[in-house]
């Protein structure tokens, strides 16, 4: 047996969790997570209940590995813009119009991680959790800024947790002020917010 052969148990089950994932994303965002099962989800994605417990024991893990998949890819994007800023004329404002250009709300995520931070809120466990995930970006974005700031060379006016948890909290506000309101304008706020807040918050 070659190793080819031992690999494709592996990838066949990798691209049948993509697969699961991405049909709990758009069943999440049509019915919301509490009315959700998992037979709708394996409906679906064309799976039997038994290709879901192979690889999700419940909801809530399967949410889990959904939000890791969903924000790690968001960092991903930040980071891959934030590449060869230290060559800008501007730093901060260049960090906050590279990201902005291609970074939008993903109206079918914030609705969905809205709708579990509302079951989380009902939920003593799902709060651990939801704590436990969001502890997690934020500590991978606290090392993003670190690093940032370190490559132009600036410090920081306040600790980069903090800074990692106001831009958090600002985003997921006005995301959600997005996903709500069509017509609002997509970038111009969090625009003027971001880069006000990294002026204040950065220095030569």
């Amino acid at each position: 047996m070659t190793t080819t052969d031992l690999d494709r148990p592996k990838r066949r089950r990798a691209v049948t969790v993509e697969r699961l994932l991405d049909a709990a994303l758009a069943t999440f965002a049509d019915v919301g997570f509490a009315a959700a099962s998992v037979e709708d989800i394996c409906r679906r994605g064309g799976f039997t209940r038994g290709a879901f417990y192979s690889s999700f024991r419940t909801k809530d893990e399967l949410f889990a590995a959904l939000y890791a998949r969903e924000t790690g890819r968001e960092l991903a994007r930040v980071e891959e813009q934030l590449a060869g800023i230290e060559s800008e004329r501007d730093p901060v404002a260049a960090a906050v119009e590279r990201c902005l250009s291609t970074f939008r709300a993903d109206r079918t995520w914030v609705l969905v991680h809205t709708e579990y931070a509302l079951h989380a809120a009902r939920s003593p466990e799902a709060a651990a959790a939801l704590r436990e995930h969001t502890a997690a970006l934020h500590a991978r974005l606290t090392d993003l800024i670190e690093r940032s700031v370190a490559r132009l060379g600036l410090r920081l006016t306040v600790p980069a947790g903090q800074l990692a948890r106001i831009v958090l909290a600002l985003h997921d506000g006005i995301v959600v002020a997005q996903a709500t309101d069509p017509h609002r304008p997509e970038d111009s706020l969090e625009h003027t917010a971001l880069l006000l807040l990294l002026r204040a918050a950065v220095s030569a």
